[in-house]
């Protein structure tokens, strides 16, 4: 574990805001669902808010090193299987990215080529190309990136958006899809995506969550987003809009989080048991408890559609999606 200060404005000062569990694996449990070797993992992590800007992030957070060990095979390759959730979940996954390829169709530029940052196995990334931009990824997991690359014949590097080889000035989009809460700098990786945007282009943050939503501060330490220790920084709309000012972006358009999908999110926050990921780890070890989650996750999740609506409705929804260019 390691301490750091805050990705937004330097400063070291910092106070506690809560502190949750890890939801997927537990103390001394590896991502696997298998009992954890080495040093035994903490059962408890913190969120800060810094004293300057306030910027709510993990403190202290798994290094570079020991971050890879708290991703379970299926967090971003899709789980095999021919169970109804799992023909639902595709099909969930599906609508999800029409909705992105129609917003990048009315808001970016001509198709030309396109970066998505953290891949992961290269869906979104093919619908994207199936729309005909050129499609490319950088994606740390080296089997989500080589099923990118063997499935999909997407081309994807296989290592963190810092390290990856890149021209600057040479993409016409940049995606980042439920992915800049979990990179080590996520002011330093705005900063190196607009470097690589071309005149006119267009920076995509999808779906990210917001910590000052009506859905975060009702649920608290039970919030779905939190997913420590995977989730590193907690935006807030007045900390992503400085982050968006420091970077020499701005904002063109936001989306908010179809009223479609978000039922999902009501259901693991308010039955943690009940997380999708959570389920496909549990599948593994105890089959017929999984059938009976999947069960119930598809009762709740269809019981809260209506509210999920609504919250959409009213423009309260806990996670938003931001279209940025360069100044």
């Amino acid at each position: 574990m390691e301490n750091v200060d805050c990705a937004l404005c330097g400063d070291v000062e910092s106070h506690v805001v809560l502190t949750t569990t890890d939801r997927l694996c537990g103390a001394g449990e590896a991502a696997d669902g298998e009992p954890g070797s080495g040093s035994p993992r903490p059962a408890r992590f913190t969120l800060v808010r810094c004293r300057s800007c306030g910027l709510v992030y993990l403190d202290p957070r798994p290094t570079a090193d020991e971050i890879g060990s708290y991703y379970p095979d299926d967090y971003t390759v899709p789980h095999a299987g021919e169970s109804l959730l799992t023909r639902l979940e595709a099909a969930y996954r599906a609508r999800q990215q029409r909705e992105v390829v129609d917003w990048l169709a009315a808001l970016g530029p001509a198709r030309g080529r396109l970066l998505e940052v953290g891949c992961g196995a290269g869906e979104l990334l093919t619908a994207l190309r199936d729309d005909s931009w050129q499609a490319c990824g950088v994606e740390p997991s080296a089997r989500s990136a080589a099923v990118a690359r063997d499935v999909h014949s997407l081309e994807v590097q296989t290592c963190g958006f810092e390290e990856a080889d890149l021209d600057e000035g040479s993409h016409d989009a940049v995606v980042f899809a439920s992915v800049l809460e979990h990179l080590p700098d996520p002011v330093d990786a705005l900063r190196r995506a607009r470097r690589l945007l071309a005149p006119g282009g267009l920076l995509a943050v999808l779906f990210l969550p917001l910590f000052d939503s009506p859905q975060a501060r009702l649920f608290g330490r039970r919030w779905l987003d939190l997913d420590a220790p995977r989730h590193l920084y907690h935006f807030e709309q007045a900390t992503f809009a400085r982050a968006v000012e420091e970077t020499g972006l701005r904002v063109v358009a936001t989306r908010a989080y179809s009223r479609r999908h978000s039922a999902s999110l009501w259901t693991a926050s308010s039955l943690p048991g009940l997380q999708k990921q959570r389920l496909h780890v549990v599948q593994r070890r105890r089959p017929a408890a999984a059938a009976a989650g999947k069960a119930a996750y598809l009762t709740v999740t269809t019981a809260f559609r209506p509210l999920a609506r609504l919250e959409a409705l009213a423009g309260l929804e806990a996670q938003r999606s931001y279209f940025l260019k360069a100044d």
